[in-house]
C-alpha cells in the first residue's frame, strides 16, 4: 500500500528523509514555499534524498542532477528550478 506525502524544500540545498523507493510525482509552490509530493510506502525503511534549487540565471555545477520541475514564487517574481542530487 502506498500514500502520497508532501515535503517542504526549505533551502537551496537540502536532504529529506523519505521512505526508500519514494517516487517523486511533482514539485510546486504552495503558500510561497517550494514543495515536493512523492508516492511512498510509509512502512519502508527511510533514506536521505538530496535536492538542490537554483534560480534562473544562477550557475549550476557539473554534477549528477535530475531535473524535477520549475516553481514560480511570489506571483512569478521568483523562479526556482528543482533538481535531485544523485550521489
Amino acid at each position: 500500500m502506498s500514500v502520497i506525502h508532501k515535503y517542504v524544500i526549505g533551502a537551496k540545498k537540502c536532504a529529506l528523509l523519505m521512505p526508500c523507493g519514494a517516487r517523486i510525482l511533482a514539485v510546486h509552490e504552495q503558500h510561497n514555499t517550494v514543495c515536493l509530493w512523492a508516492q511512498v510506502d510509509p512502512e519502508a525503511d527511510k533514506e536521505f534524498r538530496h535536492f538542490r534549487v537554483y534560480g534562473t540565471g544562477h550557475e549550476i555545477p557539473d554534477a549528477a542532477l535530475t531535473y524535477l520541475g520549475t516553481v514560480f514564487i511570489d506571483g512569478g517574481h521568483l523562479v526556482w528550478h528543482v533538481y535531485e542530487d544523485i550521489l
